[in-house]
């Protein structure tokens, strides 16, 4: 596919004919340009700089353009207008479209790792894997963002529901276009991104979580409950198609057995785990998992909990909808899974460790 790419952008250049030294100066260009792609996401005064700043003819047009606000539908052939394509010269030719391409992802504000793979695809199949380390060194020196902005609707639930069989999830975000998906998970929890995140890969996930960052500051609450709106419709669609199900009506209540199971575990529980434990937890995860349990372990739970953590458990409560068995059990062993860990560090008891790990590994 890359080769696909590479030879469909470059007019069939036969890049046999560039020496490996000046691929080599090429991936470092394309690097470059990456990393300026990223600046101008979070600043376009960036490129006033760099332009200011660079030497190599093609590039620096490019960015001349990019400065005084040249239209994307005109940046093309106004590139091609201020550096004609150097077609006697194949490496000085392969460079010229490497910076085309350059200069018009980062106008059309693409991700860093989009622009980058679509660069090094002009550079030949052996340099894919040379990019794929390059982003992950990247991925691994990114700075994490812990901002939300939660639109409130039934999307989490929908996601957390479809994350039950992670192919449900995977079609979904698949038929929904990236652009509606990232949107809409924008104004989601970070347990929705984090439910979504495994699908796209480290480089994707990475991506996907720096764009929606970005989208909560520049869409409007209306906007993102529009995407919002627009993936339920696309979910419901593929239901109605029998691509996957949601859970039937009469499964709106979890499995007798497992709300014993995980009452028991949380009753058998020190105070001081489950305050931490509880305290971490996302609201609608909490939320989810009561409704799975016997009125003495909310008790339990409520009063091992300070007034304003109580509140907005109660919250949570009062806002979320029944759910089918699948969420509800599958939001029990998540929250059992996470006071495992809790009590394992803590050397709890051995006997309230067996608890939790049987709720946490449950068979539906």
């Amino acid at each position: 596919m890359i080769r696909a790419i590479a030879d469909a952008a470059g007019d069939s250049l036969d890049i046999s004919k560039v020496s490996r030294q000046k691929k080599d100066a090429l991936f470092e260009l394309a690097a470059r340009i990456a990393l300026l792609s990223e600046q101008y996401r979070a600043s376009h005064a960036a490129i006033a700089r760099a332009a200011a700043a660079e030497k190599r003819k093609a590039l620096k047009a490019g960015l001349d353009l990019l400065t005084v606000g040249v239209s994307r539908d005109s940046l093309e052939s106004g590139f091609s207008a201020s550096v004609p394509r150097p077609r006697a010269d194949a490496g000085a030719e392969l460079e010229w479209m490497l910076v085309r391409s350059g200069i018009c992802g980062i106008a059309a504000e693409e991700h860093y790792s989009i622009l980058m793979r679509r660069m090094t695809a002009f550079l030949g199949v052996e340099y894919y894997g040379k990019a794929e380390l390059w982003l992950l060194e990247k991925v691994k020196r990114r700075k994490t963002r812990s901002e939300s902005l939660v639109v409130p609707g039934e999307l989490p639930d929908v996601i957390r529901i479809l994350a039950m069989d992670k192919r449900n999830l995977e079609r979904a975000l698949h038929a929904s276009g990236r652009d509606i998906a990232t949107a809409a998970l924008a104004g989601c929890p970070q347990e929705s991104m984090d439910l979504a995140r495994p699908l796209y890969g480290k480089i994707g996930a990475a991506a996907l979580e720096d764009d929606a960052a970005r989208l909560r500051s520049r869409l409007s609450g209306d906007e993102i409950a529009q995407a919002q709106a627009t993936f339920l419709e696309v979910v419901r669609s593929l239901e109605e198609r029998g691509e996957f199900r949601l859970g039937e009506e009469d499964e709106l209540s979890a499995d007798p057995e497992f709300v014993a199971a995980l009452t028991k575990a949380i009753l058998g529980l020190d105070s001081s785990l489950i305050k931490g434990a509880f305290r971490s937890a996302q609201g609608v995860l909490v939320a989810t998992a009561m409704q799975g349990m016997q009125p003495a372990a909310h008790d339990r739970i409520l009063e091992t909990l300070s007034k304003k953590e109580i509140k907005r458990i109660l919250d949570a409560i009062d806002d979320s909808d029944p759910l089918p068995r699948r969420a509800l059990q599958g939001a029990g062993k998540e929250l059992a899974s996470r006071l495992f860990e809790a009590a394992a560090a803590a050397k709890a008891p051995r006997a309230a460790l067996e608890r939790l790990a049987a709720v946490r590994d449950w068979e539906d």
